[in-house]
């Protein structure tokens, strides 16, 4: 089964991998640069998961980090859950408790973690 996803990725060689990357193993792929272009996405439609890089910070004087697209997205589709993508070792212990994350992956992603990750979602 495939899934909706939203790739919220800062880096545009990463973002544009994992959607060439996601998108040829099936699933239905949107790619966004940024916090507002996420929420912009979220607000057009539902995804099943959310793939969200820690590194992606508001701008604009906001402050909003991507736990907060989590839940923005799970206010319209409660079954929505995400996958955060960390640089960072710290923390990861905190959004695994935000209800809606199902995994917290190391950068760089090792493909082979991420798709076990997918297919236990997709199922």
């Amino acid at each position: 089964m495939s899934l909706s996803i939203l790739v919220v990725e800062r880096e545009r060689h990463a973002r544009e991998g994992l959607e060439a990357i996601l998108s040829a193993d099936g699933h239905a792929v949107k790619v966004a640069e940024d916090m507002w272009a996420g929420f912009a996405s979220i607000f057009s439609r539902p995804y099943d998961l959310l793939l969200l890089d820690d590194n992606v910070q508001s701008e604009r004087h906001v402050t909003l980090n991507v736990l907060d697209l989590l839940r923005f997205a799970r206010r319209y589709e409660p079954g929505t859950s995400a996958i955060v993508i960390t640089s960072f070792d710290e923390g990861a212990h905190g959004y695994r408790m935000e209800e809606g994350v199902v995994a917290v992956l190391r950068k760089p992603v090792e493909l082979s973690q991420l798709r076990v990750e997918l297919e236990t979602r997709s199922r």
